[in-house]
């Protein structure tokens, strides 16, 4: 219980910053032909951002598993793989957006 409540906790607020993040790009007006190109621009720092995020996570985890601490590293890659799932959704959103 102890590692999952910051689990909990850092889950919230990252899906919290995405949300936030992409906020401002959905509530701009829609201008034909140059807001679709500064809203893919956002995104794709956005997901730039993510993918570092998670990469960081999966070392963190490897750390942990080296050390010995495994239900860390055990909530250390299942935030790897849900940061992994946002940004794949933002790139589906992306594609046909």
């Amino acid at each position: 219980m102890r590692h999952r409540l910051p689990a909990i906790a850092l889950t919230a607020a990252l899906a919290g910053g995405v949300l936030l993040a992409a906020a401002p790009a959905q509530a701009a007006p829609v201008q034909p032909g140059a807001a679709s190109a500064v809203a893919a621009t956002d995104h794709s720092a956005d997901v730039v951002r993510m993918r570092h995020q998670r990469d960081q996570l999966l070392d963190d985890a490897m750390r942990l598993d080296q050390i010995g601490d495994h239900n860390a590293a055990k909530d250390k890659r299942y935030l790897a793989d849900l940061l992994q799932r946002m940004i794949d959704t933002i790139i589906r959103s992306d594609q046909h957006g």
